[in-house]
C-alpha cells in the first residue's frame, strides 16, 4: 500500500482508529456554586473547534441523557458568550449565571459531551439583633432571590438547637414572620421577625435554609440545596424562661410624624451598608424591573432610631440618592433604596433612574448625613457573586 494511501485510510479511521478532530468534547465537573453568581465552565474539544454551550433548568432537563436533548444556551451577558473556541491546546471555557440548579452539555462538530447535572447550594445573609431584654430581631435574606424559599430559626441550647421561628421567603403575610412581595412582582427574598423569650447574655442563633421546600421554587425539584448559617449576639437583659418564644411577623407600617423614640445623634457605623446588588438578576437590559434588581440596603445598628432626611448614598462616580423628606429607621430596622422607578413604601425607597448605577466590576457606595458627615461606605473590586454584604 502507498504512503499517501495509508495516510489516507489512517487519517479517515477506515483502520479502526478515531481521528483526534472526531473526538467528542468533554466537560469538567463545574465548582460548586453558593447563591446567585457566576460559574466557569471548562472542558476538552478538538484544538481550535467551535464549541457551543447546551443547557436546562434542572427541572426542565433533569431526565436528559444526551446533549442533544438540551437546547442551545441563549446568551444574556455581552461578555459571558455561550459558542466558543477551544484553544491550541484543545481547552475551552465558558462563563455562566447560575440562579438555580442546571443541567448542561457541550457540542462541538456534532459531538456531544457527557450531561452535567450542577447543584446550587442556597445563599443568604443572616442577622440577628438585640432588642431588648430577652428580645430579638432576625432577618434571613436568601440569594438567589426568591420566595418561599423554607428557613428554619434555631438558637443553641447545649448540644441542641431550639426552634425560634420558621416559614419562608417573602410568603403571605403571617406565614413566619414573612413580608408580602411587592406589588411589581419583585421579591425581597427575606424572612424577618421578632422574638421574646430569649435567654440573655452572648447567645448563637442559626438559619437552616431550604431544607424541604415547593417544588415550584426551593427544593430537589430545582437542585437547589440546603445551607445553614450562623451568627452570633449578646441578648439584653437576663430573658429566658421556660415558655416558647414568638414570634411577631414584619409588616410595613407608615412612619410616625414624630419618632416616639428621640432619633439618634448620628455616628459613624451607626447606620451600615449590609448589602448591595450591584448586578441585576438577567440581562442588563435598562428595563425598570431590571434596574430595581440593583439595591442597596441600609441597617440602623443602633439601639435608637435615626431620621435620614438629607442623607446621601453616592457611587464613586458621583451618582447620588438622597433621603428626602423625614424618614426615620427604627433600631435594629433596614430599607432598601432600590436604583428604578417605583412607589416608595417604609421598606423600600426608589431612586428613580432609567439606568443602572452600580458598576459590576468595582464600585464604592458611600453614606453620609445631610451635613455631609460620614457615616459608612461599602467597597468591591470585581464581579464576584453579583452582590456584597459589605
Amino acid at each position: 500500500m502507498g504512503s499517501a494511501l495509508g495516510v489516507l485510510i489512517a487519517g479517515t479511521g477506515l483502520l479502526g482508529g478515531s481521528p483526534a478532530w472526531a473526538a467528542a468534547p468533554t466537560f469538567d465537573t463545574p465548582a460548586a456554586q453558593v447563591g446567585y453568581g457566576t460559574v466557569t465552565l471548562t472542558g476538552t474539544a478538538t484544538a481550535n473547534a467551535t464549541v457551543t454551550l447546551r443547557e436546562a433548568a434542572y427541572k426542565w432537563g433533569k431526565d436528559a441523557t444526551s446533549g442533544s436533548e438540551l437546547s442551545p444556551a441563549t446568551q444574556y451577558e455581552d461578555d459571558m458568550p455561550t459558542t466558543v473556541t477551544a484553544n491550541s491546546s484543545g481547552r475551552w471555557t465558558i462563563r455562566r449565571t447560575m440562579d438555580s440548579g442546571f443541567v448542561w452539555a457541550v457540542e462541538s462538530g456534532g459531538e456531544y459531551s457527557r450531561v452535567v447535572k450542577a447543584p446550587l447550594k442556597v445563599g443568604a445573609t443572616f442577622t440577628v439583633t438585640s432588642t431588648g431584654a430577652g428580645s430579638i430581631s432576625y432577618n434571613v435574606h436568601t440569594s438567589p432571590d426568591q420566595p418561599y424559599f423554607p428557613v428554619r430559626v434555631e438558637r443553641q441550647s447545649g448540644s441542641t438547637w431550639v426552634e425560634v421561628a420558621s416559614g419562608v421567603t417573602d410568603g403571605p403575610a403571617g406565614e413566619g414572620g414573612a413580608t408580602p412581595p411587592n406589588d411589581d412582582g419583585d421579591t425581597n427574598a427575606e424572612f424577618q421577625g421578632a422574638a421574646t423569650g430569649q435567654p440573655g447574655g452572648q447567645q448563637t442563633y442559626r438559619a437552616v435554609i431550604a431544607e424541604t421546600g415547593n417544588a415550584a421554587y426551593a427544593s430537589a425539584e430545582n437542585l437547589i440545596t440546603s445551607n445553614t448559617y450562623t451568627q452570633s449576639v449578646n441578648v439584653g437583659g437576663s430573658g429566658g424562661g421556660t415558655t416558647p418564644p414568638t414570634t411577631t411577623p414584619t409588616t410595613p407600617t407608615t412612619p410616625p410624624t414624630t419618632p416616639t423614640t428621640p432619633p439618634s445623634t448620628p455616628v459613624a457605623g451607626s447606620v451600615q451598608f449590609t448589602r448591595i446588588a450591584y448586578n441585576a438578576p438577567g440581562v442588563d437590559n435598562r428595563t425598570n424591573k431590571s434596574i430595581n434588581g440593583e439595591y442597596a440596603k441600609l441597617t440602623n445598628r443602633s439601639r435608637k432610631s435615626v431620621n435620614l432626611k438629607g442623607w446621601t448614598v453616592r457611587d464613586a462616580a458621583g451618582n447620588l440618592y438622597r433621603f428626602t423628606g423625614t424618614y426615620t429607621l427604627g433600631a435594629g430596622k433596614s430599607v432598601i433604596v432600590r436604583t428604578g422607578k417605583g412607589t416608595n413604601t417604609t421598606a423600600t425607597r426608589y431612586w428613580g433612574k432609567s439606568y443602572h448605577v452600580w458598576n459590576n466590576s468595582g464600585d464604592t457606595a458611600t453614606l453620609r448625613t445631610d451635613t455631609g458627615k460620614y457615616i459608612d461606605s461599602c467597597k468591591w473590586t470585581k464581579a464576584g457573586k453579583g452582590y456584597t454584604t459589605c
